[in-house]
């Protein structure tokens, strides 16, 4: 007896323990992912407010000179533009070490700034700008409502990002694989309390001991794909642990009806051609286990086609003497029907067969309950993804996607000894139609440059917005970039009409060349900035990075 006992709560603690390891695993897997994509985030909008807004001439004379009427008005800009800005202020000060530094304050993050002028290499030295980012608009932009983020020393805290600290909320589509684990435990708590009481049962416990021992198996061959998934093997192994049982099929809904798709003891192609509406089903369309006598007479009265001949001659309904019906349910919603016979006795299912066919049940339902979630965090994943890797405005890829591509494709370059052009791009003449006729019209303006310079690269070639109106290309193994610069250029210039407005805008290019000016892609895109600059400056289209040092004598 004790030693029953001792089984019994051996058994709870394994389902515990499942249990938990599961949900820490689950836990730390999505927290990991979701403190990258949030620094990546972060980090990127950063960086475009920078080169946007603070690396500006216009900016940075307005604070030399104090002149409070266009600092207002890059603060307001800033907001519009930025709704999870709280606040921008210009106050005396060292500027940080680099173009920004990140902190928080309660729930806010603290992003300082230098204030440079266009070319980045000259910046106001005493004063710095510091804007309040509100951190919980971030986590909405990114769909993380279940995030909270906390003050104060609290033990359940955890570390996000720049000294911000956050609590994770349980999610509703959360619940369900809570309740169904804590469901198993009741079930086994149940049956240590069954078998202290009557010791007669002593038989039904060792039954129903292998029979979860046999679902936690296949729960965790099923989740560790050790097998295939497939009611099939679900039907086979309810047959082997449901006393009592001897065949059974599987009715799973698709669209307004009811198909076979698991059969033992009976025709699988002849029954294949069998279906049923939900009102045609002897055991209805409720969530309950039912035991059903005399399912001949039932579709015999129901049926009146060939599909009643069927399921006599090869369902051998006028054989079975009693039906286990157990719904599969995945998220409070029937998926499909177990059902399981008996060809020799009607009173062949009692309580305890009910019972374990509940465990059996509640189990599979879980498992596909995991599965689906996991199927929903793959796509969420991908579109945070795709996020963390796009710009907002135009969809091309941003300065990440730009500095990851830049790496995979300088390693390349080098194994097969290929040159690269990195082709940096400012427009001309966008600031004026920008501040003329409003940041709507911008957008849109950058949205027709955008498509205008995907369409002119080559499947091996790469385009990146970085920032305001500026954008970058790399050209693998382009030996005719003067050709390519003259042809996006032609691109570009060409009318772009807003309603009765007809603009045009013009460009300026930057040319640097790996490995010839230099093997670093964070030098050679300074390099290919310089180069635009110098072109801006002498009134030219475009200018070459090898060319700087010439210029300068």
């Amino acid at each position: 007896m004790r030693l029953r006992i001792l089984i019994t709560l051996f058994l709870v603690l394994i389902i515990t323990t499942i249990f938990f390891v599961f949900l820490n695993m689950y836990f730390e897997d999505e927290d990991k992912h979701f403190r990258s994509v949030f620094k990546d985030t972060v980090e990127t909008h950063a960086t475009e407010i920078y080169y946007y807004h603070f690396r500006n001439d216009e900016l940075f004379n307005a604070v030399l000179k104090s002149d409070k009427q266009i600092l207002h008005m890059v603060v307001e800009n800033l907001k519009k533009i930025y709704p999870f800005i709280v606040d921008v202020e210009f106050e005396m000060g060292n500027p940080p070490e680099t173009i920004y530094s990140i902190t928080s304050s309660g729930t806010l993050l603290v992003l300082e700034y230098r204030i440079s002028d266009s070319s980045g290499r000259t910046y106001v030295p005493d004063r710095r700008a510091m804007v309040l980012v509100d951190v919980v608009s971030i986590l909405k932009r990114l769909h993380l409502e279940n995030v909270r983020i906390t003050t104060g020393t609290k033990e359940l805290s955890k570390e996000l990002a720049y000294g911000l600290k956050y609590e994770r909320l349980l999610k509703v589509s959360e619940l369900p694989i809570i309740m169904s684990f804590a469901f198993i435990l009741l079930i086994a708590l149940m049956n240590m309390v069954s078998e202290i009481s009557v010791i007669k049962k002593l038989r039904k416990e060792e039954i129903l001991n292998n029979a979860l021992n046999s679902v936690i198996k296949l729960t965790q061959d099923m989740l560790t794909g050790n097998v295939e998934l497939s009611y099939q093997l679900i039907l086979k192994k309810a047959i082997e642990i449901i006393p009592g049982a001897q065949t059974g099929s599987v009715l799973m809904k698709e669209d307004d009806r009811y198909r076979f798709v698991a059969i033992v003891g009976y025709n699988f192609e002849e029954l294949r051609k069998v279906w049923f509406f939900p009102r045609e089903l002897a055991q209805g369309t409720d969530a309950k286990i039912k035991i059903i006598k005399d399912i001949q007479k039932f579709d015999a009265e129901t049926l009146k086609d060939e599909r009643f001949q069927i399921l006599d001659r090869y369902g051998k309904i006028g054989e079975i003497k009693a039906m286990l019906s157990v719904p599969i349910v995945v998220n409070n919603e029937i998926v499909a029907f177990m059902n399981i016979d008996n060809l020799e006795s009607s009173d062949a299912f009692d309580e305890f067969a009910v019972r374990i066919a509940t465990l059996f049940a509640t189990q599979i339902g879980v498992v596909f309950e995991k599965l689906q979630l996991e199927s929903e965090l793959i796509k969420q994943k991908e579109i945070l993804e795709v996020l963390s890797m796009e710009d907002a405005l135009t969809q091309l890829p941003n300065r990440r996607a730009l500095e990851m591509e830049a790496e995979r494709i300088i390693k390349l370059a080098e194994r097969e000894g290929k040159s690269i052009c990195i082709v940096y791009v400012d427009l001309f003449k966008f600031k004026t139609v920008n501040d003329s006729f409003g940041h709507r019209v911008g957008d849109y303006i950058l949205k027709i440059v955008a498509e205008r310079l995907q369409s002119v690269v080559r499947k091996s070639d790469f385009v990146a917005r970085i920032g305001g109106d500026e954008f970058v290309f790399l050209l693998y193994d382009c030996k005719e970039y003067m050709q390519f610069v003259e042809r996006t250029l032609k691109e570009i210039e060409k009318d772009i009409v807003w309603e009765k407005h007809v603009f045009k805008v013009s460009a300026n290019f930057g040319i640097a060349i790996y490995p010839h000016d230099g093997t670093d892609f964070g030098d050679l895109l300074i390099k290919a900035d310089m180069a635009m600059y110098c072109a801006k400056n002498n009134g030219k289209s475009y200018h070459l990075a090898s060319r700087l040092s010439i210029d300068r004598i």
